[in-house]
């Protein structure tokens, strides 16, 4: 919103999901406090593309290099959103000069396109989607390597400890609870390797282990976990909707037990 005026930005995301492959943009309860109780899951993908796009922008030396990430001339600009159509043709967001005086904001969207779409004409090549990862291993856990899980600062820190379900948030035996559910989300993973959920946060990978404290068919959290130098970490549990917001960046997730 710092880069360009975005007017009927709400009524552009439904359009936007219209046209992308069939996917779930909402979630099943939504804030009420919320403007957009539509896609905020979309909405929310497209702010941290824009934001990742622009990170690995400024990290580039040449204007040409620079282009293939956000394109921007003397009229026009856009960018990558890194989603498809039905028929899988990239879509674009695609911004002209702001012609409106009393604004300092230099370009105002103009909405989104597939790549044939006649306003991406003169725009080439057109650019590349986000990267967060160099090597494709980074996505896969590998179940050779020890988890060290700091149990008791997950249950200390209190925006950790809110996200579990009331029902076994006080009992005096969830951290035996709580070992017990990354024990069983270990051999899932172990029995499918795409239990293992990639996500995207603070600048790196993470992989995301479901938890399942109430019920073992049902998961309650999702377990974030970093790869060090031989072996992971895990400090953090997420709520399903902030594990699936991040997941998203990356990719659609594959996994059953990340659904919104």
């Amino acid at each position: 919103m710092k880069f360009a005026y975005l007017p009927n930005f709400y009524g552009m995301l439904n359009y936007l999901e219209s046209f992308t492959m069939d996917e779930k943009w909402s979630y099943d309860v939504v804030n009420p406090n919320r403007k957009n109780k539509n896609n905020p899951i979309l909405e929310n993908y497209i702010h941290h593309t824009f934001r990742r796009l622009v990170f690995e922008r400024n990290n580039l030396e040449s204007k040409i290099e620079k282009n293939k990430k956000i394109y921007i001339d003397k009229k026009e600009a856009c960018f990558n959103t890194g989603l498809f159509t039905d028929n899988y043709k990239s879509i674009y967001a695609y911004f002209e000069r702001n012609k409106r005086h009393n604004s300092d904001l230099d370009f105002v969207l103009k909405g989104f396109f597939d790549y044939s779409h006649p306003r991406l004409s003169k725009i080439n090549p057109l650019p590349q989607r986000a990267q967060y990862f160099n090597d494709i291993s980074d996505l896969i856990y590998n179940t050779n390597l020890d988890l060290r899980t700091n149990i008791n600062h997950i249950l200390d820190n209190e925006n950790n400890r809110k996200r579990i379900p009331k029902s076994v948030r006080d009992l005096k035996n969830l951290t035996i609870l709580f070992e017990g559910a990354i024990q069983l989300a270990k051999k899932k993973v172990q029995a499918n390797y795409k239990v293992a959920v990639p996500q995207y946060y603070n600048g790196r990978i993470q992989l995301l282990l479901p938890i399942c404290l109430v019920d073992p068919e049902i998961v309650d959290l999702a377990l974030a976990v970093n790869k060090h130098d031989g072996y992971y970490t895990g400090h953090t549990c997420l709520t399903m909707d902030m594990a699936y917001n991040n997941a998203r960046l990356i990719a659609r997730p594959d996994s059953e037990w990340l659904k919104v």
